[in-house]
């Protein structure tokens, strides 16, 4: 069984730091939102992509995140729930530290690399690390305070490892756990999809009589990882056209791709215009829309 992806490392990150403010009582502790960003995330043949996880509580002591694949379990705990005392929350990932939810920037690069403490195997050595005796670093690398924007406050993790196609394609869970200083525990869940890339290739627009021939090519990353990608087979691709003068594409058919992923749809042409394909994508696999070719 795969071990969940447990993020670690933390930036706070303010232009003036304030001096921590008292934790609200234990029994307003509570987690109002978790948010994933970006919350779509695509992940090609090559690279990956680096998450970032703000959670916003407030009265928490301590606050970690755990990511793995698949659904939340059904009647998990929402955003907002109450303190559960008796709650055994998924395994942490360490502590972490406030910042301000005031003008949060979404896309602060990671601090410096932290060894790997619990390798996942298979998958490259990807793991979480706790950083001893540094509750987490600022832009530049410096130990960072602990600040306060009110009751709330806003948690941010980075996970130590980015997402790859090497990762499983589809549902994801992120748990957070706050904990207060009496030890209860608030836990709030949200998912999100990692969804592998498609392309549409080689389209072509041919006028036919009083229509257009449209055809091409609908790939996706290989599952299997062999090769770059491979055919995706059985696929609805819409047909779209956008007049002349136009800014609005319109669907005026669709076609099924073949096993090799081609496809091909003849449809009626209303005078000249833009042509393009879209794929719509599901939870494993991205949408994609093609060059538009004119015609």
């Amino acid at each position: 069984m795969m071990r969940p992806l447990l993020a670690t490392l933390v930036l706070a990150t303010a232009t003036t730091a304030a001096a921590a403010a008292p934790a609200p009582a234990s029994g307003d502790l509570a987690i109002r939102s978790v948010e994933v960003r970006p919350s779509d995330p695509v992940v090609g043949p090559s690279g990956s992509v680096r998450l970032v996880v703000d959670v916003v509580a407030r009265g928490a002591d301590r606050v970690s995140v755990v990511l793995e694949p698949g659904r939340a379990p059904s009647g998990g705990d929402d955003a907002g729930g109450e303190p559960e005392p008796d709650a055994t929350p998924s395994p942490p990932s360490g502590d972490a530290v406030p910042v301000p939810s005031v003008s949060p920037d979404p896309m602060v690069p990671p601090g410096p690399a932290v060894p790997a403490a619990v390798p996942l195997p298979g998958l490259g050595g990807l793991a979480s690390a706790a950083m001893p005796g540094v509750m987490g670093a600022s832009r530049d690398g410096r130990p960072a305070r602990r600040v306060s924007s009110g009751e709330w406050e806003t948690w941010r993790f980075f996970p130590d490892k980015p997402l790859s196609r090497w990762y499983p394609s589809g549902p994801w869970t992120v748990t957070a756990t706050a904990v207060n200083a009496r030890g209860e525990r608030a836990v709030a869940r949200v998912g999100f999809n990692l969804r592998r890339a498609t392309e549409i290739e080689g389209l072509k627009v041919v006028r036919d009589g009083d229509g257009v021939r449209v055809t091409g090519t609908l790939l996706r990353v290989d599952p299997v990882g062999k090769v770059d990608y491979r055919p995706f087979a059985g696929q609805r691709v819409r047909i779209c056209f956008r007049p002349a003068g136009s800014s609005r594409w319109k669907t005026v058919g669709e076609a099924v791709t073949r096993r090799d992923g081609w496809f091909t749809a003849r449809v009626r042409a209303d005078g000249e215009g833009a042509w393009r394909a879209e794929y719509a994508g599901t939870s494993r696999y991205a949408a994609d829309a093609s060059p538009q070719r004119e015609a």
